[in-house]
């Protein structure tokens, strides 16, 4: 039986009060990006409790980089997935 390959890569989303009120366009932009590019077994997107910068939501954290972004649109969604989570497919994203 093969085991089950842990992920590579997370992306954890704030879902405090005011990050989930403005997070899902960013949150469906990167599934749709990851899912596109074939790397739905290898990236995940989580759940992480408020980080105390609501000034600042939608907060996204990448721990393979220890980066918190913030205020993120789709745009700046985009820009996520280029630079860190798939940055050889740059091309390919539009």
């Amino acid at each position: 039986m093969q085991q089950e390959k842990p992920c590579e890569k997370v992306v954890f989303f704030c879902d405090g009060k005011k990050c989930c009120r403005y997070n899902d366009e960013a949150k469906n932009t990167l599934s749709d990006l990851i899912s596109d590019c074939g790397l739905a077994e290898v990236v995940v997107l989580k759940k992480m409790k408020c980080q105390g910068i609501c000034k600042k939501a939608p907060v996204f954290y990448l721990p393979n980089n220890d980066t918190y972004k913030k205020e993120v649109s789709s745009k700046k969604a985009k820009k996520i997935f280029e630079k860190y989570i798939a940055p050889e497919k740059r091309n390919s994203v539009e």
